[in-house]
C-alpha cells in the first residue's frame, strides 16, 4: 500500500463530491485537500513512519471525513449553469398542460364542465406563474420572500375560487398556502 496511491484515491473522491459546484469553489477545495495530504505524508515520512502506516492513516482520515465532506458540500452554493433555464420552462409548460387537460377532458365527456377560452387563459396564466415561482423556490430554496409570494398566490387563488364558487381553485390556493408555510419553516430552520 502506497501513500501516494491512497492520496490519489482521496483526490478522486474530492473531485467527485465537488463536481456540481462552481469551478473556483471546487478548485479551492481540491487544492486545500491536496496540500493537506502532501503535508501529512511529508510529516509522517520525516517522523520515520512506515509507508504502509502512512497509507492507512490517509485512508482512515478519508473515511472519517466523509460526513464532514458531505456537510461542507451542502453549505456550498451550487453552479447555476448546470441547471439550464429551458428545462425549467419545459417542466412548467408540461405541468400547466397536464392540469389544463383535466377540464378539457371534462368538457369533452360531460356537459357539467363549461370552461370558456378566457377561463383556460386565466387558469394557464395562474398555473404558469405558480410554476415559475416554484421553480425559483427550488433554485433558491430557503428564500423567505419567495415563500411569501407562493403564499400570496395561494390566498389569491382561494379568494378567486370563493368568488367564482370554484372548489378546485380553492383547493389549489390552500395547497399553495401550505407549501408557503413549509418553505417559511424551512427558511426559519436555516437561519
Amino acid at each position: 500500500m502506497n501513500p501516494e496511491r491512497m492520496a490519489s484515491l482521496v483526490a478522486r473522491w474530492v473531485r467527485f463530491y465537488t463536481r456540481d459546484l462552481p469551478a473556483p469553489i471546487a478548485e479551492r477545495r481540491i487544492d486545500e485537500i491536496d496540500a493537506d495530504l502532501h503535508d501529512h505524508i511529508a510529516h509522517d515520512r520525516a517522523a520515520g513512519t512506515s509507508e504502509r502506516r502512512i497509507a492507512l492513516a490517509v485512508a482512515s482520515r478519508m473515511v472519517r471525513g466523509l460526513a464532514a465532506d458531505a456537510a461542507w458540500h451542502r453549505r456550498q452554493p451550487k453552479a447555476a449553469a448546470r441547471r439550464p433555464l429551458h428545462r425549467s420552462a419545459v417542466r412548467v409548460a408540461v405541468g400547466v398542460a397536464v392540469v389544463l387537460a383535466i377540464p378539457l377532458v371534462g368538457m369533452l365527456l360531460s356537459d357539467g364542465v363549461a370552461w370558456s377560452v378566457a377561463d383556460f387563459v386565466a387558469a394557464g396564466v395562474l398555473l404558469a406563474t405558480i410554476g415559475v415561482v416554484l421553480e425559483l423556490v427550488v433554485r433558491k430554496a430557503g428564500n423567505l420572500l419567495l415563500a411569501l409570494v407562493v403564499g400570496g398566490l395561494g390566498v389569491t387563488a382561494a379568494v378567486l375560487g370563493e368568488l367564482d364558487d370554484a372548489p378546485g381553485l380553492v383547493l389549489l390556493g390552500l395547497l399553495l398556502i401550505v407549501s408557503a408555510c413549509a418553505l417559511g419553516v424551512r427558511t426559519a430552520r436555516r437561519a
